[in-house]
């Protein structure tokens, strides 16, 4: 017989559990599509599109964590595992990689031999930082306890990889419906071919024994500015994808390789030297901010009252979502 009051602990400790999974499962796709309006109000009539983003990021997130905790990867790895995540979405579900055409019918820029080279690094970044790395780093920080530890069960795992398929599938459904384009056979076996060795690259990076030793808060708001700064770079760098530049797609392309490059040896500087979780929220915060300033553009050239007036909704969520995070991280420490 169980002694008196062990049932209710262990019932209160449930909740407790599975709250980072729900976290990150709800913040992926948020982050990935709604903070930016790639999903707008106006969209959210469309069952088909939103059940295959919440299957699709919110598993797929989540699953991308459980595999880096599991296997104890650094943040390069992480970094990777994101690249074969964005290369899953764009090129095999939405297809938007070798698709002419936008999913909307637009002309992309920077396309040769069959590939549009330069949307396909800007969306691959867009993905790794906005859908995997700032979901993944604000619920570590929130839950900072349960983050480094794995958090689904053989069963879930199941779970959530087949929700992962079917948002992989509903995609491709979508992509059919939207545009008579189709990949060639071809095409999905170098895409699966480099997502695989992408996987491979990432399971070679392991993280050190010890974990980082967190620094003391002293630029908060300097993460915010170089958070945002970089974001709304990378995000002008979206827009070139689609009304060109005065110069080459090559240059468009390398130069947008560079940035990224040099934004994660600052990154990574900063890691070495001890990183604050405080600092850490900053630069995600800067980072979403960017982001929904840039989604409050977009939904203003297109003149739906409705979308302008969640997107706005949506930037003081984000400033609000700081304030009570960066509270509660406080609290905590």
């Amino acid at each position: 017989m169980k002694p008196p009051g062990q049932h209710p602990t262990r019932q209160r400790h449930r909740p407790h559990r599975a709250a980072p999974v729900l976290a990150l499962f709800a913040l992926a796709p948020l982050m990935g599509e709604v903070v930016g309006a790639a999903l707008r109000l106006s969209n959210f009539v469309e069952p088909l599109r939103v059940a295959a983003i919440v299957c699709f990021y919110g598993a797929g997130v989540v699953l991308l964590r459980e595999i880096a905790q599991r296997l104890r990867l650094s943040g390069w790895g992480i970094v990777l595992l994101g690249l074969a995540f964005a290369l899953v979405e764009e090129g095999l579900g939405l297809q938007t990689i070798f698709n002419p055409v936008g999913m909307d019918g637009e002309s992309v820029h920077g396309r040769a031999l069959g590939v549009n080279w330069f949307w396909g690094v800007v969306v691959s970044g867009y993905h790794v930082v906005w859908s995997v790395l700032i979901p993944i780093a604000v619920v570590h920080l929130v839950f900072a306890r349960r983050s480094r530890a794995a958090w689904l069960s053989r069963p879930a795992l199941l779970l959530f990889g087949i929700l992962f398929a079917v948002g992989t599938a509903l995609f491709v459904l979508i992509s059919h419906l939207r545009s008579d384009f189709r990949l060639l056979p071809v095409q999905v076996v170098a895409v699966l071919a480099a997502v695989a060795l992408l996987v491979w690259a990432a399971s070679r990076c392991t993280a050190r024994g010890r974990p980082p030793v967190p620094g003391r808060p002293t630029r908060p708001v300097l993460s915010t500015l170089v958070g945002f700064a970089a974001g709304a770079v990378w995000l002008l760098l979206y827009l070139v994808a689609f009304i060109g530049g005065g110069a080459s797609f090559v240059w468009w392309t390398l130069a947008a390789t560079l940035f990224a490059t040099a934004v994660a040896a600052l990154l990574g500087r900063w890691e070495r030297r001890g990183w604050a979780t405080q600092d850490r929220l900053a630069m995600c915060f800067g980072a979403a901010l960017a982001a929904a300033l840039f989604g409050l553009l977009l939904v203003s050239l297109a003149d739906r009252a409705e979308d302008v007036v969640f997107q706005v909704i949506m930037i003081g969520g984000v400033v609000a979502g700081y304030a009570w995070g960066r509270r509660r991280i406080s609290v905590a420490g």
